[in-house]
């Protein structure tokens, strides 16, 4: 009974192969340094006010 369950499904067929999905490739994502963040806060932190 099982067998013929399996082959009514298409699991028996020998002629049935499971492909394996490619694995997909990392995207590369700009980094930043610390030095880079400290350059753009500099450039666009407003002036400090004289006290």
């Amino acid at each position: 009974m099982e067998q013929e369950i399996k082959n009514a499904v298409g699991l028996g067929s020998p002629e049935l192969v499971i492909e394996s999905k490619p694995k997909p490739e990392p995207e590369l994502k700009p980094t930043v340094t610390i030095y880079d963040f400290s350059a753009l806060l500099s450039k666009y932190e407003p002036p400090k006010k004289q006290r």
